[in-house]
């Protein structure tokens, strides 16, 4: 009955298996929210295994929808939390993870929650929980499939643009002020950045014409080699 009395942490709800687990903790220590503490929940895990327990991760067991089990884990403190498939083949899963994340923002509505699911036609729901990010892993499975037909080798260059383990990595960066998109992005290229698109309140365009103008709201899409806060 571990509890923790922590804030500014990371809390990780579900315990999807051991490699995919030490994948998202090998990518999250190399970024910010990394250097943070991190609580894995999960109601079916005995305890945690020898592997995570050497990176000093702490762990809550129970059932990640109850309030005692979400205030041993400190969720009224935390500022991220991460919501993961128990079992990336069964739709069952997206039910559990949006009563999961409902219990985690009737708590704390400031938390930054990241919740991950099965069934694309669950993301409409999931959103209406006041979850900040979902991701489909089907959605972007069919994507990448797509991709690799018709170009083939183009996984190899999404998964470095993703992954945070060196090489050239994708940002979005805050505009300041009302700018066409080539001056925005000749600003980037003396940064070492190179600018491919712009993300607004709407929607996402790459490669726009450079008299494209961008305003406070709006976000470049930037590749480079580390995270810059404004251009």
């Amino acid at each position: 009955m571990s509890s923790f009395r922590l804030k500014d942490h990371v809390v990780i709800l579900n315990y999807p298996g051991l490699a995919k687990m030490e994948q998202l903790l090998q990518e999250l220590f190399l970024g910010p929210v990394g250097r943070k503490p991190i609580v894995l929940v999960d109601e079916l895990l005995e305890e945690l295994p020898a592997e995570l327990a050497k990176e000093n991760i702490h762990f809550v067991r129970g059932s990640p929808v109850r309030d005692e089990t979400l205030s041993r884990a400190s969720i009224d403190g935390a500022s991220h939390a991460v919501v993961l498939c128990r079992n990336e083949n069964d739709t069952a899963s997206d039910s559990l993870n949006i009563s999961i994340t409902l219990a985690i923002e009737g708590r704390n509505k400031t938390i930054n929650t990241v919740a991950e699911i099965v069934d694309p036609a669950s993301e409409e729901l999931l959103r209406k929980t006041g979850c900040d990010r979902v991701v489909c892993t089907a959605r972007f499975g069919a994507h990448f499939l797509n991709q690799e037909l018709l170009n083939p080798g183009i996984q190899d260059v999404i998964e470095d643009l993703l992954s945070v383990q060196g090489g050239q990595n994708m940002y979005l960066v805050p505009i300041t002020d009302a700018r066409p998109f080539g001056e925005v992005a000749e600003a980037c290229r003396k940064r070492g950045h190179l600018a491919i698109g712009i993300r607004t309140p709407k929607e996402v365009l790459l490669n726009p014409e450079p008299s494209r103008t961008l305003g406070p709201g709006d976000k470049v899409v930037t590749v480079g080699p580390e995270r810059i806060d404004t251009v």
